[in-house]
C-alpha cells in the first residue's frame, strides 16, 4: 500500500533496471498477477530478450517517450535518482518506488515465506519452491536466479503463498513481512551498506523478530547460529544441536546422501548437487516445508531431481576432457564451497576468479587468496566494479598476492577482461576441471572459455 492506494490498483508499471535477476523476476511476477508491465535497462542483454519474447516490452537506454500512461515506476536499487527515465517519472506526477518498498506492497497482499543469508539464499530459495511443488502446493515465487527445474526465476501461483528470496544488500530484508523464514548463514557482507559486521548482525536480528511465524537458523555457521540462539530459532545442520539434522552424510562431487532426522520423522535423502553447502540448504528447505504442513517425503521426492539454479554450479560443457563449471561466488565462503565440491571430483581444479566490488575486494582479498589457494591453478581477473567507482590501489593483484601468499602452486592474473578465455586456455589440460566465479561478466566466460578450446 502506498497513501491508501493498493498494487492492484496500478495497472500499468515499469521497471527500471529490469535486466536484473531480481527486478526481471518481479516483472514477470506483476505479469503474472494481471499487470501490465514494461521495463528498460542500460544495455540490451539475453534476459530482456527473454522478458520480450514474453510479451514483457523492454528497451536499452532511456525512453522517457514511453512512460506516457504508467501508473507506477519501479527502480532497482543501482539505479541512482537522477536516472533519466526516473527523474521523467517524477516531473510527470508518476509514483517511484524502489525494490524494497514494492516487496513490502507484495508481502503485504501475499503471505510469504523465504531464505535469506549472506550467502546460499537462491539455492535454498529455489530448492523450497521446487519441495514445495512436489509437496503439491502452487506458490508465486521470486528468486535471483534461473530455477532449472522450471526455467525460469519467477512465477505467478496462488494467493495464499509467495516463496521469496530474502535479499539483504541495501537492506531490503527489512522492508518485507514474512511468515517463516531459513536463514544459512551470517557474515561480514555489503559493508559498503551496512558499515560493520556488528550492524550486519543487528540488521539479521530484526528481520528474524519480525517473523510472525518459525524461523529457521543454520546451526553450522556461526553467525547464524549465534542469531538463533539470541532469537529462540529452531536450528539445522549437521551439528548435534540442529533440531533438523543431516546425518550419515556422503557428499561427493556429482551429489550427495544423507538421512535427515527432524521431529516429523526420519528419512534418506538424495540431492543431485554436489557440496556440503548444498545439503544444508537442502535440510533448510525441507524443515520449513514440513513445519507448514507440507508432505515431507513428497518434497524430499522432488529435490531428488533438483537441477539447481542458473549460475550456481552450472556445468558449461566439456571439451577435449575438459568440463568448464560456472558459479556465482563472490564471497570467500562461497568460493570454499564451490571449490570444496570442485575438489571432491578428485581431478585438477583450476579456479577463475573476478573480484565484485571495490569495497568487497578491499575487505576480504586475504580471505579470498586463501580459498583459492588450494587450486591446482588460479587466475584472478580485474575487479568488476558494478555500481561503484574505483578506489585507489584496488585492484585484482590485492586478490592474486594473497593468493600467492597463502601458498597457490599457480597464479596468473588476466587484468584484461577481453583477454581471459585465451589466458585460461593456455594453462588447461585434459582432465582439468575449470570453475568460472564471480557475479560480474565473467558469467560470460564459461562459454567464451569453451569456444576457445574447441578452436
Amino acid at each position: 500500500m502506498a497513501d491508501g492506494v493498493a498494487l492492484a490498483d496500478w495497472h500499468r508499471i515499469h521497471v527500471v533496471g529490469v535486466g536484473g535477476a531480481g527486478m526481471s523476476a518481479l516483472a514477470r511476477l506483476l505479469t503474472g498477477r494481471g499487470h501490465v508491465v514494461t521495463g528498460s535497462d542500460a544495455r540490451t542483454s539475453t534476459l530482456l530478450e527473454a522478458l520480450s519474447r514474453e510479451g514483457i516490452e523492454t528497451w536499452a537506454g532511456h525512453r522517457t517517450d514511453r512512460l506516457e500512461g504508467v501508473d507506477l515506476v519501479v527502480a532497482s536499487s543501482a539505479v541512482p535518482p537522477s536516472d533519466a527515465e526516473v527523474a521523467d517519472a517524477r516531473r510527470r506526477a508518476i509514483p517511484v518506488w524502489n525494490r524494497p518498498e514494492l516487496l513490502a506492497a507484495l508481502t503485504s497482499e501475499i503471505p510469504t515465506v523465504g531464505a535469506t543469508g549472506t550467502h546460499g539464499k537462491t539455492s535454498t530459495t529455489a530448492m523450497l519452491i521446487v519441495a514445495a511443488k512436489a509437496a503439491g502446493l502452487d506458490p508465486s515465487f521470486v528468486v535471483g536466479g534461473e530455477v532449472r527445474d522450471l526455467g525460469t526465476n519467477a512465477g505467478s501461483g496462488d494467493d495464499d503463498l509467495l516463496i521469496l528470496e530474502v535479499d539483504e544488500a541495501f537492506g531490503t530484508f527489512e522492508h518485507v513481512r514474512l511468515e517463516s523464514l531459513v536463514v544459512t548463514n551470517v557474515e561480514a557482507d555489503h559493508l559498503d551498506h551496512f558499515g560493520t559486521l556488528a550492524e550486519v548482525e543487528a540488521a539479521f536480528e530484526r528481520v528474524v523478530r519480525a517473523v510472525s511465524g518459525e524461523v529457521f537458523c543454520c546451526v553450522d555457521d556461526a553467525g547464524s547460529h549465534r542469531l538463533g540462539q539470541r532469537t529462540g530459532a529452531i536450528g539445522y545442520g549437521t551439528g548435534a544441536d540442529a533440531v533438523w539434522r543431516a546425518v550419515d552424510v556422503d557428499a561427493g562431487a556429482e551429489g550427495s546422501r544423507f538421512r535427515l532426522v527432524s521431529p516429523l520423522g526420519a528419512w534418506d535423502v538424495v540431492l543431485p548437487r554436489p557440496g556440503i553447502h548444498m545439503v544444508r540448504n537442502a535440510v533448510g528447505a525441507i524443515a520449513l516445508v514440513g513445519s507448514r504442513g507440507g508432505d515431507v517425503e513428497a518434497a524430499i521426492g522432488g529435490l531428488g531431481s533438483f537441477q539447481g539454479v542458473g549460475r550456481r554450479w552450472d556445468v558449461r560443457g566439456e571439451v577435449g576432457g575438459i568440463t568448464v563449471v560456472d558459479d556465482y561466488a563472490h564471497h570467500p565462503t562461497e568460493v570454499s564451497a564451490t571449490l570444496a565440491a570442485a575438489f571432491g571430483s578428485g581431478r585438477r581444479v583450476v579456479a577463475v576468479f573476478q573480484p565484485h566490488l571495490y569495497s568487497r575486494t578491499a575487505e576480504h582479498a586475504e580471505d579470498f587468496g586463501s580459498a583459492l589457494a588450494r587450486a591446482a591453478a588460479v587466475v584472478v581477473l580485474d575487479v568488476y566494479g558494478a555500481r561503484e567507482e574505483p578506489m585507489p590501489g584496488v585492484d585484482g593483484t590485492l586478490v592474486s598476492d594473497a593468493a600467492r601468499r597463502a601458498g597457490a602452486e599457480m597464479v596468473v592474473d588476466a587484468p584484461e577482461r577481453a583477454d581471459a578465455a585465451r589466458v585460461v586456455a593456455r594453462i588447461l589440460a585434459p582432465g582439468d576441471l575449470v570453475v568460472c566465479m564471480g557475479a560480474g561478466d565473467i558469467g560470460d566466460l564459461a562459454d567464451e572459455l569453451l569456444a576457445e578450446l574447441d578452436a
